[in-house]
């Protein structure tokens, strides 16, 4: 059994006047793992860290306010010491087995192409779930899936999209198959501080700006660029698909 663990950067609004020019995306990231690793090999190792750097497994790794040193992070504000953090939080980003399937929208190009366009959260969920099907391919496994919970609205949207696809599939995927790889779709708050969605979470932010702009250096992305899923070495549009 496979669970995925989805989290996002950026808000869905699409009301030009609200729109960061500066950050224009929307990135929603699934993070893949083997059930059985997630639970007693990841959330160990994760928790390991979080005893180590702040003496308690309560401490929610939130890529916002690690970048702003902010809340529990405010000791970043020193650079050693941010150095020496963010040095760790990469060798254990990079030594924890998980695979990426994500989705990246800018905004401002999407309504620019776009009369009508749908909610970039579940255009990006849509996306996700194609290619998360696709992934587990030809090998009988199935596929838990758990979000993390926004309003109320949101989440029952976001469960509308997922049955819509369980119940009808697309051009490319037949409901049939959808049905036999996809068996959940569950919320969870952000406060139950759950390992996967934090690990989702510091990985969308740098799938954002490299969207953005590849030509900037992007050490984040580098680390987390090899955990794509991916055909013969591209990941684009296997592990990550990018729209318009």
């Amino acid at each position: 059994m496979k669970i995925m663990f989805l989290d996002e950067s950026g808000d869905h609004s699409l009301e030009k006047d609200k729109i960061d020019k500066t950050y224009p995306m929307f990135v929603l990231v699934g993070c893949i793992f083997d059930l059985d690793d997630y639970l007693t090999l990841i959330e160990p190792e994760i928790n390991k860290f979080k005893l180590e750097y702040f003496k308690t497994t309560k401490t929610i790794l939130r890529s916002y306010d690690i970048r702003k040193q902010k809340r529990e992070f405010s000791f970043l504000v020193d650079y050693p010491t941010r150095q020496v953090f963010m040095n760790d939080l990469t060798g254990l980003i990079s030594s924890v087995k998980f695979t990426l399937i994500a989705a990246a929208i800018n905004k401002s190009e999407l309504v620019k192409r776009y009369t009508n366009p749908e909610n970039p959260y579940n255009l990006c969920f849509r996306f996700i779930l194609e290619r998360t099907v696709m992934f587990l391919g030809k090998s009988g496994e199935k596929m838990l899936l758990r979000a993390e919970s926004r309003e109320t609205h949101n989440d029952r949207s976001l469960a509308q999209v997922y049955e819509q696809f369980r119940n009808e599939g697309n051009n490319l995927i037949r409901a049939a198959e959808v049905q036999r790889k996809l068996v959940d779709l569950s919320f969870n708050q952000k406060i139950q501080n759950v390992a996967g969605h934090q690990l989702a979470d510091l990985a969308a932010y740098p799938i954002g700006r490299w969207v953005l702009d590849p030509s900037v250096r992007n050490r984040p992305f580098e680390t987390i660029r090899k955990k794509f899923h991916s055909k013969n070495g591209r990941f684009i549009n296997y592990g990550l698909k990018i729209f318009p």
